[in-house]
């Protein structure tokens, strides 16, 4: 957050249990939940001495020799009488193996010749891990431990009997105060405290366990995964290392660091995940997570895989019944809704987590309105489901509904004062007072009052003729106003659109919401903010015209497309880092382009998504027409998939469709890839490499271009001119340092060929260059060639990379005024005014000016007497203010 915002004390950051960063997904926690439970029944492992070299089996066990440790105490449990702590201890190693039925057949048979705690637990946790929570309710129902207590617990939830569970939760806690405990049996009682939702003290047990047990790989599990639940998945890490270290098969630290690394949204499955499963194949908690990532990517074949696996081993299990109804809905299978969800509330009427999976899948496919329907419905099921009301806050927020955002954000931070999201936003909300409103035909919008001034008539302008364009093209009128914010502090825009896989780092659109960073919050020359603008303009119509059914690669093809085909030289820059991947991976098929928004293959996958979807709407644009792009946006909204909407419009099979875009790009980009070899732009390759180079591959167009940069050196001018010449046709896209445009220029214009130059900078600009001195070097020559029509055109292109540059404004307004427009040079020397000028009485007499040529005399007047002022032996003020005077 800014500065400015620490001021902000109504919702003060919570004190963390360590330092913050973002949450997970809902099935994160629902793994940290599983790994919780898991981890407290086997937490306390009775001690067997009398067992030969390589350590006693409890010292296995604690090691992660757990295949070792069953074929030690399956040799003493055959001898009789049957020795009970190794017993249970066998039935915890097969429990940590996954064997769940084996442990629960033997723990059965040893209860019928003894009763025994210790045994009963474990057989009990066995029978729950399969599905049977009668058997697991009546076999621990004669204990009282601490094992037993919290077991009980968590059957009651498992039922949805939150009072019985709160009742046997409070025991263990009881029961933890009234005598000393051991290290193994805090943890207990701290995960019970995490269930009371008395993080603090939870936290503090962990910490206290920890130091009498620091080799204990649980505990330090229990604890890491108490940081990931509370949003502190640094620390978290540092645990599940730390248990690691101990026991290298500790799946719970495994499982741990894979709901980490699974919600950085990466695409392969990670690997601690494959690792868990290779220790223990039918650990449930390992199965929905890479469910997750598959059902995140819509590989839904493969997710569904994974639940049938999991619900093979407990065919009960409500987290991967929820899984399976988020796999039906997103694939529009009623069976979701009509029997996967009721018969998950038969058997748990309060579980809302179903409801919370649905509304965050939702929202990774931007349906943010039906998202805010399932929120609903889950925090009416089960009240106490603090992240699931605080996603409906932030939702409720992205679709412009503040007032009922902020009165959920607060009822979420009263359930949970360690969400730093719930937290960031209603102090981004508190923020607003800084801010200042404007309304027009078609907006409501917010700018911060530091630059409101200033932005306020360019940004009202772009607006206007953004949505106004598009509206017109493609048909259709949202229905309310847009609400459009602007951010000068980019960590203020992150918290406005949290926790959205792939998004654009400049701007977001919610449909009815767009928010973006302002000018200010990237250096000049880094951000075409008008760009920008029109970009997220688009997602509002086509988001809207959809019922936000539009697939994510389609919608943004189509923003990217209007931002390249908006205005000459806007939308983003084809640079080596697209040329890079297309040369080395290819184009991304279209049946996995989708998933790839949510989980790319490898870091600059998704930029390189970007572009590829915005050449197939340009393909489709060129060789079908318009139209079909506005067919295509009508299929999504009757909710087909890209195949049968590529088939409705097109006429086309997917595979089809694949073979002629790939043609379309290959033409395209014919030669970029072989063109672009950054090897050769390293300044070290000497100048007879480079010849040589060039003489073997003439295409080399960095080579080419330090062929050029030498024999300008030498003076060699017009073979330079021939070599950048002829590297500008290899790869015209290039406009960074080094670009032949400018290098060109430089030339033309030390031979005084000042048109020419000024040529090369207008094709410079056209392909998209971003360098502010560059632009102010065109107004320039433009100027001086007598073009000053052309100059008042590539200054005003330079406020959208560089607005806060007084001299631009400056110039502008005194162009504006010789081309007698004084309405636009008003607008300029009103923007000099804000920009503070180290001289104000100047400032306010060009102002004054420029009213005076619009007969706005009262302006006028009020501008002179402000400048006066300042200077009051200002001359030229003094002979303007008698000129309004009548004198």
């Amino acid at each position: 957050m800014s500065e400015e915002n620490d001021h902000v004390t109504m919702f003060p950051m919570p004190q963390p249990i360590r330092p913050t960063t973002p949450r997970g997904t809902w099935v994160m926690l629902t793994v940290i939940a599983i790994l919780v439970l898991w981890s407290v029944w086997s937490v306390l492992l009775p001690t067997v001495r009398a067992v030969p070299q390589g350590g006693t089996p409890q010292e296995m066990l604690a090691k992660g020799q757990y295949q070792e440790a069953i074929a030690r105490l399956e040799t003493t449990v055959s001898r009789t009488p049957l020795q009970r702590e190794a017993a249970a201890l066998l039935l915890e190693a097969r429990l940590e193996t996954g064997d769940y039925r084996r442990a629960l057949e033997q723990g059965q048979e040893w209860l019928k010749t003894a009763a025994d705690a210790g045994i009963a637990e474990r057989t009990a946790e066995a029978a729950y891990w399969v599905g049977e929570y009668d058997r697991a309710t009546a076999l621990i129902e004669p204990y009282s431990s601490l094992r037993a207590d919290w077991l009980k617990g968590t059957l009651a939830a498992t039922r949805g009997q939150k009072e019985a569970a709160r009742t046997a939760f409070d025991r263990v806690v009881t029961q933890g105060t009234r005598r000393a405990l051991t290290p193994e049996e805090k943890g207990i009682v701290a995960a019970a405290l995490v269930e009371l939702g008395r993080f603090k003290e939870a936290n503090d047990l962990y910490r206290d366990a920890t130091r009498g047990a620091p080799e204990n790989s649980r505990l330090k599990s229990d604890w890491g995964l108490l940081m990931l639940e509370k949003h502190n998945p640094g620390d978290a890490e540092g645990l599940f290392r730390e248990a690691l270290e101990a026991n290298p098969n500790e799946t719970r630290a495994l499982v741990g660091l894979a709901a980490q690394a699974a919600g950085r949204f990466e695409s392969k499955t990670p690997e601690p995940l494959t690792k868990a499963l290779a220790v223990n194949p039918n650990l449930a908690e390992a199965r929905l997570l890479v469910a997750q990532i598959h059902l995140e990517a819509e590989d839904y074949k493969a997710a569904g895989e994974q639940l049938d696996a999991a619900l093979k081993v407990n065919p009960q299990l409500a987290d991967a019944w929820a899984l399976r109804a988020v796999e039906q809905y997103l694939q529009g299978n009623p069976a979701a809704e009509q029997e996967t969800i009721p018969r998950i509330l038969r058997q748990n009427p309060a579980y809302g987590k179903v409801y919370a999976e649905l509304g965050d899948f939702l929202v990774i496919r931007r349906q943010y309105g039906k998202a805010v329907e399932f929120y609903r419905r889950a925090v009416e099921t089960d009240p106490d489901l603090a992240d699931a009301r605080s996603d409906l806050g932030i939702n409720l927020f992205r679709l412009g509904e503040e007032a009922e955002a902020r009165r959920t954000l607060e009822e979420a931070y009263k359930l949970d004062p360690y969400n730093v999201w719930t937290v960031n936003t209603l102090r981004l909300m508190d923020s607003f007072v800084r801010f200042d409103a404007f309304e027009t035909p078609k907006f409501r919008g917010k700018l911060h009052q530091k630059e409101s001034v200033l932005l306020r008539p360019y940004v009202e302008e772009l607006l206007e003729t953004a949505l106004g364009n598009q509206i017109g093209r493609y048909h259709y009128a949202p229905p309310q106003k847009v609400v459009f914010e602007m951010y000068p502090d980019h960590e203020d825009f992150a918290v406005r659109t949290l926790g959205l896989p792939g998004l654009g780092a400049l701007g977001a659109s919610f449909g009815p919401v767009v928010a973006m960073d302002s000018p200010s919050a990237r250096p000049p020359g880094a951000f075409h903010w008008g760009s920008t603008l029109w970009h997220e303009l688009a997602h509002v119509i086509t988001l809207g015209i959809t019922d936000n059914r539009v697939p994510r690669w389609f919608t943004e093809g189509l923003s990217t497309y209007e931002e390249n085909t908006a205005r000459p030289g806007w939308g983003d820059q084809l640079g080596p880092e697209i040329i890079g991947p297309l040369k080395q991976r290819g184009l991304i098929p279209m049946e996995k382009l989708n998933g790839v928004f949510v989980r790319p293959e490898y870091p600059a996958q998704i930029g390189f998504a970007y572009f590829q979807s915005g050449l197939i709407c340009e393909f489709i644009a060129e060789r079908f027409g318009f139209p079909k792009i506005l067919m295509m946006l009508a299929s999504y909204k009757k909710g087909t998939d890209d195949a049968a909407a590529i088939r409705e419009a097109l006429g086309l099979s997917l595979t089809d469709f694949d073979a002629q875009f790939r043609a379309y790009a290959r033409e395209k980009t014919y030669g970029f890839a072989e063109a672009v070899n950054l090897e050769w732009a390293n300044p070290e390759k000497s100048l007879e490499e480079v010849r040589a180079e060039i003489a073997k591959n003439p295409n080399n167009f960095f080579g080419r271009l330090r062929l050029a940069a030498d024999l300008e050196k030498q003076s060699q001018l017009d073979e330079a001119i021939a070599q950048a010449q002829a590297a500008k046709k290899l790869f015209p896209p290039y406009t960074d340092d080094g670009d032949p445009y400018r290098f060109l220029a430089g030339i033309y214009e030390k031979q005084g060929q000042k048109d020419k130059a000024a040529a090369e900078l207008l094709e410079w600009r056209t392909q998209k260059g971003r360098d502010p001195e560059t632009f102010q070097k065109l107004a320039t020559l433009l100027q001086e060639l007598g073009r000053t029509p052309e100059a008042i055109r590539t200054l005003e292109e330079s406020l959208q990379i560089s607005m806060y540059d007084l001299e631009t404004h400056q110039r502008l307004g005194e162009w504006y005024m010789g081309s007698n427009n004084a309405r636009a040079a008003a607008r300029e020397y009103q923007a000099v005014l804000s920009l503070d000028p180290p001289d104000k009485a100047e400032a306010h007499y060009r102002l004054a000016t420029a009213y005076r040529a619009m007969a706005d005399n009262e302006k006028a007047r009020r501008q002179v007497l402000a400048a006066l002022e300042i200077a009051p032996g200002f001359r030229p003020a003094q002979r303007l203010l008698l000129e309004l005077s009548g004198r």
